[in-house]
């Protein structure tokens, strides 16, 4: 008997013995396989999650790439500190996950997931913030957010905060849920519920940005709305917290920022103290 290797195959052949047409059964046999069309690979390439990353951080939008692409669980497609342009680049890459900060030039987070869930009610977003008041956290879940994690949590929180979204359920880091708890024990989320509850989350916005010392024309701009449109919502807000000049608003945001703020650094300097470290995060900052 000879062994013979043809086109890849090993086949056994008697020498002399053939068919009917005085061809070995073997050359038939290769015939025939060789004939049947070639069935793809059962095994496909996996196609990775695409991220999109919007931040007004270039520090944390860096470091998020650096940390998410070398996981080789996913690929961040684009990202951008400009909410405009983060529409655009949304409907272009058609991103299965978002990951963004509450505070974006021209535009803001909150706003960004409700348009994101407009143009796809399957995306996952995952909100990115320094922010660790209990409204905004509210905000953003209501608004659409699968899941919430501060700029002072554990690295390694973000990957795992993927992962849980991407499977469908919502996520919050531990240091979200603590502060969840803790507001809701010392009652700062009903507090705050009732007082600017009645506000539209544009409102809030622009409740915020005034806190923040922004006059109507800088409002317009960061806003990407007309002075008359801000006037507008300021008069709506005056109305709904029961102020009666532009001075009363400007004074009652600007110490509902201050409030904001103190608490924050007030549950950063707990946590850190817990946790027994001030190890800086290369993720950290304040938006």
């Amino acid at each position: 008997m000879q062994n013979q290797v043809i086109n890849g195959l090993r086949s056994t052949s008697c020498p002399g013995a053939g068919g009917r047409n005085g061809r070995s059964n073997h050359h038939h046999k290769l015939e025939t396989e060789n004939a049947k069309p070639e069935r793809p690979s059962p095994i496909e390439p996996l196609i990775k999650p695409k991220v999109l990353i919007v931040h007004n951080a270039p520090l944390t939008r860096f470091g998020l790439t650096r940390l998410i692409e070398p996981s080789g669980r996913f690929e961040v497609c684009a990202e951008t500190d400009d909410a405009p342009t983060a529409r655009e680049l949304f409907v272009q890459h058609q991103p299965q996950i978002v990951v963004l900060g509450l505070t974006l030039r021209g535009g803001d987070g909150i706003e960004l997931i409700k348009d994101f869930r407009k143009l796809n009610p399957a995306v996952r977003t995952v909100v990115l913030s320094a922010r660790e008041d209990a409204l905004a956290m509210q905000r953003a879940f209501r608004a659409g957010a699968r899941g919430y994690l501060v700029t002072g949590d554990d690295i390694p929180e973000i990957l795992i905060a993927l992962d849980q979204i991407l499977a469908g359920d919502l996520y919050a880091s531990p240091r979200v849920w603590r502060r969840l708890l803790e507001n809701l024990a010392n009652g700062a989320i009903e507090s705050v519920t009732s007082e600017l509850k009645h506000l539209s989350d544009r409102e809030l916005q622009v409740f915020s940005l005034i806190g923040r010392g922004f006059g109507a024309s800088r409002l317009a701009n960061e806003l990407h709305l007309s002075v008359k449109t801000i006037e507008t919502h300021q008069t709506h807000i005056k109305e709904k917290l029961g102020l009666r000049s532009a001075a009363e608003l400007s004074e009652k945001a600007t110490r509902w920022m201050v409030h904001s703020v103190r608490r924050n650094l007030q549950f950063k300097k707990q946590a850190s103290f817990k946790n027994g470290h001030t190890s800086p995060n290369p993720l950290v900052c304040s938006c």
